[in-house]
């Protein structure tokens, strides 16, 4: 029997983990990715109480089914990243296969008398799971390299228990050890490294959820507020100078693999002290992520060419403290009311369009929606 000094650490972690995610992931955000991470720490809470139902009753097969669930839920953690990433769905389906397929075969075990094998087996065979997550983690790319690393190191953790499982697998083949209290060290072993593992899920699958919005077009509620509010008036007033700023600094994924962390942090701080100082005090910007800004400008045509090219030119300078030490630049899309019209959605979509324009061609220069565009 496995020391129930073990299980209450699972138990605990395991539904504090629910609880966290649910209430602090999936209400506030919900989606495919978090509809498919609840599910999968759910699943694994459930096991836990399994584990000490087996614990109180002293039934095998409960162990089995305890056993099989906890780790059931990898199978639903890659296909939550595959969601996050926006890929297709079909893998949904094989994964939630999985999660049904893996408690029923590792009870059926028990009645065979070769659950040392198919625990074995079971465990064995996630490492699967454990590398097609590394794969998507990767594929997230380096803006989101801080969040994926606790992930990734206890995915990396798994294939190597993984590894001395198989190991063990075969010394017991060979008599070199005993069967019993080998499967018995398999069993502390696989205890400490799920409570392990759902800690480190639990804090990447948190933070990949709050940075969801980091992407969007769609800026925040005060911001949102006032704007419209100004673009209603003024379009209540027939006033044409108004013009909408999309401002990102370039190559942010190469100057992140460039640099640390807190190098990156750095560089992305004083982006946006560059862009503060650059825009006159009547404009309302916001800040959409760590490298990108919108602002609207009241000014003249002439007026927001001038401050445009002073903002350019102060994200060029190069500063001796910068962690990184090379040359930044930054690229604006500018759209004007009389093109665009007074709404902020299509102004905010035209001046993106514009400035993917000028990071196509190179960065380091402004690119402004003109009355003749298509």
């Amino acid at each position: 029997m496995i020391n129930s000094s073990l299980v209450m650490p699972v138990i605990a972690v395991a539904t504090v983990a629910t609880v966290i995610f649910i209430a602090l992931g999936f209400l506030p955000r919900p989606s495919r990715a978090t509809a498919i991470w609840s599910a999968g720490f759910a699943i694994a809470m459930v096991g836990a109480y399994v584990w000490l139902a087996h614990e109180m009753l002293d039934s095998e097969p409960l162990r089995a089914l305890g056993s099989a669930l906890v780790i059931a839920p990898m199978p639903l953690m890659w296909s939550g990243l595959r969601a996050y990433r926006g890929l297709e769905r079909q893998f949904v389906v094989l994964s939630a296969t999985f999660v049904v397929v893996m408690p029923l075969f590792l009870v059926a075990t028990m009645y065979f008398g070769v659950y040392g094998i198919g625990f074995r087996v079971l465990f064995s065979s996630t490492a699967v799971f454990a590398v097609l997550m590394l794969v998507e983690l990767v594929r997230l790319g380096p803006h989101l390299r801080d969040e994926a690393l606790p992930l990734m190191a206890v995915s990396a953790a798994f294939l190597v228990f993984a590894l001395i499982t198989i190991i063990n697998g075969v010394l017991v083949a060979n008599g070199t050890i005993g069967g019993a209290d080998s499967l018995q060290f398999l069993r502390t072993l696989n205890m400490i490294g799920i409570t392990v593992y759902i800690t480190c899920n639990l804090v990447t699958c948190l933070l990949l959820t709050t940075r969801a919005g980091d992407t969007t077009l769609s800026p925040r509620n005060t911001f949102d507020s006032t704007v419209r509010n100004r673009l209603n008036r003024a379009e209540a007033a027939s006033d044409p100078w108004w013009s909408l700023l999309d401002i990102r600094l370039d190559d942010p994924d190469d100057i992140r693999s460039a640099s640390s962390s807190a190098g990156f942090n750095a560089i992305s701080e004083r982006f946006g002290r560059d862009v503060d100082a650059a825009l006159p005090a009547d404009a309302d910007f916001e800040q959409l992520s760590a490298t990108r800004f919108i602002a609207l400008v009241p000014r003249a045509q002439g007026g927001v060419r001038e401050v445009v090219t002073d903002l350019l030119e102060r994200v060029s300078t190069i500063d001796d403290r910068q962690p990184v030490p090379i040359r930044m630049s930054a690229s604006v899309g500018w759209t004007q009311v009389p093109v665009a019209g007074y709404n902020l959605d299509d102004l905010i979509a035209s001046a993106a369009a514009a400035a993917e324009i000028a990071q196509g061609a190179g960065g380091n220069r402004w690119e402004r929606v003109s009355e003749t565009a298509p």
